[in-house]
């Protein structure tokens, strides 16, 4: 019996001793803390090799933790002539509960010197009330961290249409009692948005009740565009923050803690099959037309402004179908576009430039703006009605020369410069029919005559030098090729037997022949590595990524997808190869 308790006090000293040498230690800098309050896990380790601590089974405990700050000393022993080189790490992890209840902190393993060595448990206690003292009789409500300052997400609509617009308004609330006041990130962060064009953005202060208390409420306003069909993702909004309050006792707290918000899921259904004229703008729109003079002269140009109005992705709103009108010249259009302060509201202008050519009575012919409404579920026609002119013939201080044929060889002779400028004729035998005498000259032939093998020799050096490379160059070719390939591919995969498939390695190959390497393989993950480490912009790569995402869960979802489905994707997928396509050219010139 006595050599059972002799052995069960050797167990006992080895074991305090091997922990009383143990090079690995833990701690925590709070026991008690309330929900969502941020406290940290505070790991040290000393060796010659120390590895990093292994939290995944902190995480699976229910415990958020976030990325550590780290500290390192570094000392050199010299001991009986042998030199050793000793580390002392420390992590301090931020760490937060989002239930109340008793938890307990795994072990956590370290390696150092080769050997795992693990930390003591520990046990944190998260209650959800906040001590506020003695308060006054008729408020018998706890409060809660989380009711003295939270954040939320809210989305205008979670179902909608490609393209159609969403508000995605962040908000920060902060109880207005217990002077309370919480430090917040220099730069708000911004949730993720992949798949998503971003509007325009503007913050507001408001004060409102909500739960029954009184708040002050920080908002940011996001307007988002979807850029494709299917199920996207408005990722959580998180951050942490400090909370500072008087309790009732005129006494200052202090906590902090991780804000954060549910990510948000948005349904985007595809348009329908397009109508020739729609140029892309949806939402809700109005159109104005303007021609404020209906006695014009010939040869004298008249502006006509056409002015889009609604809710929607400004860069969509395309220029609205003019009309032929083969007695005029129209000018392409000079566009503005106008954002509405704190609103969604854009007005985009088209100006143009139309000189009469025709003297006599004409009609300007209606004028169209075709977009998609989410509301009616199709596509919308604004019409502005025929517009009846008189073109009154030039003056005589102003002749207005016009040498044969028809109206359409008129306008090819008139260049218009301004508003403010008659059209100067361009041809020069139009000015020699009234001259009375005649001038020798030699024709353009003659003169440029001596200079054509000149240029038939640049011409061919210049052809060859490119077929040369074309043969000897492999990386050229590819690039070369790379976007016709591509669009070719995506234009026949609606035709075959797997369209998501044929799309998938047509952007994958254009990506490989682009960079020169091998794009068979290639996940979605890849693909955007390779682009944001040739900083390629980052809305191009999160559209084209969501492309290739679209592809794979298509591939292991066991499901054909719609045609409407396919058309969306191969749209969104040559859109977005030409923008690529501009981006890599550019960044190698």
């Amino acid at each position: 019996m006595r050599c059972y308790v002799v052995y069960i006090a050797l167990a006992a000293w080895l074991a305090l001793n091997a922990h009383a040498q143990s090079p690995v230690s833990a701690d925590v800098s709070s026991r008690r803390v309330t929900v969502n309050e941020v406290f940290t896990i505070i790991i040290g380790a000393n060796g010659s090799d120390v590895k990093e601590p292994d939290m995944s089974g902190v995480a699976e405990a229910g415990i958020v933790v976030g990325a550590p700050s780290h500290q390192s000393q570094t000392s050199i022993r010299t001991i009986q002539g042998k030199t050793t080189m000793m580390q002392s790490r420390t992590w301090r992890f931020p760490a937060s509960i989002a239930n109340e209840g008793t938890y307990t902190i795994p072990r956590i393993p370290v390696v150092v010197d080769g050997r795992e060595y693990l930390t003591q448990p520990m046990t944190v206690e998260v209650t959800r009330t906040v001590e506020m003292g003695a308060r006054p009789p008729h408020d018998t409500a706890e409060l809660t961290i989380d009711d003295l300052a939270f954040v939320r997400a809210i989305v205008s609509k979670s179902n909608v249409y490609q393209g159609e617009p969403i508000l995605l308004k962040l908000r920060f609330y902060t109880l207005d009692q217990y002077y309370v006041n919480v430090e917040t990130p220099r730069a708000w962060p911004f949730p993720e948005t992949e798949g998503f064009y971003l509007g325009v953005q503007w913050q507001q202060n408001v004060t409102e009740q909500y739960a029954g208390r009184n708040y002050r409420i920080t908002e940011i306003n996001q307007a988002l565009y979807p850029a494709m069909p299917g199920e996207l993702t408005i990722g959580a909004w998180q951050w942490q923050g400090g909370v500072r309050w008087y309790d009732a006792r005129r006494r200052p707290q202090t906590a902090a803690r991780m804000f954060a918000t549910e990510p948000v899921r948005i349904t985007v259904s595809p348009l329908p099959p397009r109508p020739a004229n729609f140029t892309g703008a949806v939402g809700l729109f109005r159109m104005n037309v303007q021609l404020p003079e209906k006695q014009w002269t010939q040869g004298t140009p008249v502006r006509l402004s056409v002015t889009i109005l609604g809710e929607g992705n400004p860069n969509t709103i395309g220029a609205p179908t003019m009309p032929e009108m083969p007695w005029a010249h129209i000018s392409d259009p000079e566009v503005e576009t106008h954002q509405q302060e704190n609103s969604m509201e854009v007005t985009k202008s088209f100006s143009y430039l139309i000189t009469p050519l025709d003297a006599g009575e004409q009609v300007v012919p209606p004028v169209e703006f075709t977009y998609f409404s989410p509301i009616h579920k199709d596509y919308k026609t604004e019409r502005f009605r025929e517009i009846p002119v008189v073109v009154q013939p030039a003056a005589d201080n102003n002749t207005f020369v016009a040498i044969g044929g028809s109206a359409e060889e008129q306008r090819r002779r008139i260049a218009v410069f301004d508003g403010d400028m008659l059209p100067i004729i361009t041809d020069a035998q139009a000015l020699a029919v009234n001259m009375q005498w005649k001038t020798a000259r030699l024709s353009t032939f003659a003169l440029v005559s001596p200079l054509m093998p000149l240029m038939l020799l640049l011409v061919t050096q210049s052809l060859l030098k490119h077929w040369r490379r074309l043969t000897q160059d492999r990386s050229y070719k590819r690039r070369y090729y790379a976007k016709t390939k591509c669009l070719t591919a995506i234009s026949e995969a609606p035709r075959g037997q797997d369209p998501t498939e044929t799309l998938y390695r047509a952007i994958n190959g254009f990506v490989g022949d682009m960079l020169d390497i091998n794009g068979a393989g290639l996940t979605s993950s890849e693909v955007e590595t390779l682009l944001l480490e040739r900083n390629v912009d980052a809305e191009i790569t999160a559209v084209l990524v969501r492309v290739l995402k679209a592809c794979e869960r298509a591939r292991y979802a066991g499901r054909t997808s719609t045609d409407e489905e396919v058309n969306a994707l191969c749209d969104t997928a040559s859109d977005i190869v030409d923008r690529l396509h501009a981006c890599l050219q550019e960044k190698r010139s």
